[in-house]
């Protein structure tokens, strides 16, 4: 498991989530509303990249390898919390 973090600032708005300088010559990146959500998932709480569709884990690795986002392993005690407060949250 990974805890996710931005190292940029980034808009949430309107469905889709706008990071300052991620983009193409430091550009505005605009994500689509389906990286938005995978984004916003990410960042939640911790993810265990393994598990994700290929395109998902090759676009957040894709943020990290350039510097976007950051990853930190997760203890074994904060997944297992975060694992339980998913489940919890997902009938809601």
């Amino acid at each position: 498991m990974q805890r996710i973090t931005s190292e940029l600032p980034y808009l949430d708005q309107a469905g889709h989530v706008y990071v300052p300088l991620a983009g193409p010559a430091r550009s505005c990146l605009k994500l689509n509303r389906h990286a938005s959500r995978v984004w916003r998932e990410a960042l939640r709480r911790p993810v265990d990249l393994d598990t994700l569709p290929a395109p998902d884990r090759d676009f957040l690795l894709g943020l990290v390898r350039g510097g976007t986002l950051h990853t930190a392993p997760v203890s074994a005690t904060a997944s297992a919390t975060a694992s339980v407060t998913a489940s919890a949250t997902e009938g809601v």
